[in-house]
């Protein structure tokens, strides 16, 4: 009798430590993750260039002015003599939109590559009427990575069960999950039907 009483005393410590913890980590997890998806967002404008190129240097000077204009504009400007990986995305974006990249300054924008710098008066212009351009919408993914089950497609699983995953995905709360596991070990040592309604209750 002894032993069977203190049983629900360790049970509820020991539940109660998972849900603290697990709490914890979820919280904690929330402001990474929105920092994440801030710092995945991408430039407005990327722009390749190479020290020592009048062009690149035209080029900084318009979008230093163009930075002040319009303050919430973000920009990305990359060396490829100095960067390997700028090289290396220069060249895939060439590759991407069938543009030959003859010498740099190189704009990315809108999902178009502009070669060169002529000036402000005609480069700079096509630069303006391409950002006041609306922003192509971004297609819906249509394959995710996860941890447990690898990558999850639409051609693999068809669209009703691709659905259905990437809800389950975005809908499961581990915190929820040990709250569910500590109310059945709680209910497991009740033998009062009422009380066991009545904690139920507050879970749901």
């Amino acid at each position: 009798m002894e032993a069977a009483s203190r049983r629900p005393g360790w049970v509820n410590r020991a539940g109660r430590l998972l849900v603290l913890v697990c709490c914890l980590l979820s919280a904690a997890a929330v402001p990474n993750s929105a920092a994440g998806s801030e710092a995945a967002s991408p430039p407005e404008i990327e722009v390749f260039v190479r020290e020592g190129c009048p062009h690149c240097a035209a080029a900084k000077l318009f979008l230093n002015n163009l930075q002040q204009e319009r303050p919430g504009l973000r920009i990305v400007i990359r060396d490829v003599a100095q960067d390997p990986a700028a090289r290396a995305r220069l060249n895939e974006l060439g590759s991407l939109t069938g543009t030959r990249v003859s010498g740099v300054p190189v704009f990315h924008i809108r999902g178009e590559l502009l070669v060169g710098f002529a000036g402000e008066d005609t480069t700079g212009r096509q630069l303006r009427t391409l950002l006041d351009q609306p922003s192509p919408s971004r297609a819906e993914p249509d394959s995710i990575d996860t941890r447990w089950f690898g990558r999850l497609s639409v051609q693999d699983l068809g669209l009703p069960a691709f659905t259905l995953a990437l809800g389950l995905l975005d809908g499961f709360n581990p915190c929820s999950m040990w709250v569910l596991l500590f109310m059945l070990s709680m209910l497991a040592t009740l033998q009062d039907r009422w009380k066991m309604l009545l904690i139920a209750g507050t879970f749901i």
